[in-house]
């Protein structure tokens, strides 16, 4: 059995979740916790990391090994990112380095990226770490210093927060908007409450909402893992619709854990649906780009390009107009996402109502000041403090 000097099990750690290992050694609270955050901040910080070694390996790093790559940018996170000391971070990542015969350049390099020092001028797609035509567009949008604000946001560890279905955890705040929704502190080992739901706080603002629409018999479409059926729970009766199969498991120990009553999961896609029943409320949480919500899903950043949003804005649209016929007359339609794209949000909204003109929109239930003019609740993290998500709602009229 492999043996590590202190330090190196958590940069080993580190290189394992980079590489998609599911391995997990057996490290202390703290030492697993430090090699996350290496992990997390050398996947958010990619562009920037392989701007910096680009400098000091003579070829391209999509040509090096996959082993090296990936001790280069735990080493170069260290260094760059976390202010680790040099000597640490560089003995330790190249001592946790799998093959004996690449140290050598594993060490030479981040000895170099050691010294680095960053140009003021960096683009803003580099110095904050996404996707350049990405950039760009939000440029396009919201102006430079607007995007700035944005990308560093994206880049800040999220709190520690959920919403208290049951017991309010001790020492624990209230959120900016709901009074249990609870935010605590990333320290030590603790123990949650089981009716207690990890979230963002624009998650709960947006289950609440739909919660509160009327409506007691409540198709939910793209339901998995749970996080808008904990806020529904109680409502009536739930059918929870999800067409992928391992994110109904998920579904299930969340029900299982919280004791949800009247809900129930179904995996299937909402074009066929297996039943003919009309609801007094159907919601469709729709798969999106995730730009709303990068801090939490660091990773997503680099899924996106302009071809996956394009296939996702399809999807997102037949979701929408399939699940539309499964509402009573008179009952309650809502259309989410967690996205910052018009196409996928004000522009899905548009093409929906010309081609359906008995549904009337009606406001969504939310704190006022998270409301447009429109309705909608539309949030935009540097102005608000909260994950980006959006949310519309309709009456069917006849």
């Amino acid at each position: 059995m492999r043996t590590y000097s202190k330090g190196t099990a958590s940069r080993t750690q580190a290189c394992l979740l980079l590489r998609g290992s599911s391995r997990q050694l057996p490290l202390s609270s703290e030492d697993m916790a430090f090699a996350t955050r290496i992990y997390r901040e050398a996947v958010i910080w990619r562009k920037r990391i392989d701007h910096a070694l680009g400098r000091y390996v003579r070829q391209s790093l999509e040509t090096l090994d996959a082993d090296v790559l990936c001790s280069l940018r735990i080493g170069a996170a260290q260094l760059l990112i976390l202010s680790t000391p040099a000597h640490a971070a560089v003995s330790a990542t190249v001592e946790a380095h799998s093959h004996r015969k690449t140290r050598g350049l594993v060490n030479a390099v981040l000895r170099k990226v050691a010294g680095h020092r960053e140009k003021d001028d960096l683009p803003l797609h580099v110095r904050y770490s996404h996707p350049e035509e990405l950039v760009s567009r939000w440029i396009s949008r919201y102006g430079e210093i607007v995007t700035g604000k944005l990308l560093d946001w994206n880049n800040q560890p999220p709190p520690l927060g959920g919403y208290a279905f049951g017991q309010i955890p001790d020492d624990t705040a209230p959120g900016k908007f709901l009074e249990r929704f609870r935010v605590m502190e990333r320290q030590g080992a603790f123990q949650l409450p089981k009716q207690f739901y990890i979230q963002d706080e624009s998650a709960a603002i947006v289950g609440r909402g739909m919660a509160k629409l009327p409506g007691e018999t409540v198709l939910e479409v793209g339901a998995a893992p749970g996080g808008k059926t904990a806020h529904l729970n109680g409502t009536g009766l739930i059918i929870s619709l999800d067409r992928k199969r391992k994110r109904m498991g998920r579904w299930l120990e969340n029900r299982d854990r919280i004791g949800w009553n009247g809900c129930f999961p179904v995996a299937a896609d909402c074009s066929r649906l297996p039943f003919k029943s009309k609801f007094d409320k159907v919601i469709v949480d729709a798969p999106c780009t995730n730009t709303g919500v990068y801090r939490r899903r660091f990773d997503a950043r680099w899924n996106w390009t302009p071809e996956l949003e394009q296939g996702l804005i399809l999807i997102q649209r037949k979701m929408l107009q399939d699940s539309s016929r499964a509402v009573k007359p008179g009952g309650v339609l809502v259309y989410s996402t967690c996205s910052l794209e018009p196409a996928e949000n004000s522009e899905a909204v548009r093409l929906f109502e010309e081609k359906n003109s008995i549904f009337e929109r009606v406001p969504f239930p939310a704190p006022e000041s998270l409301l447009t003019s429109g309705g909608f609740l539309s949030i935009f993290p540097p102005d608000v403090g909260l994950d980006g998500l959006f949310a519309v709602s309709w009456i069917r009229k006849s």
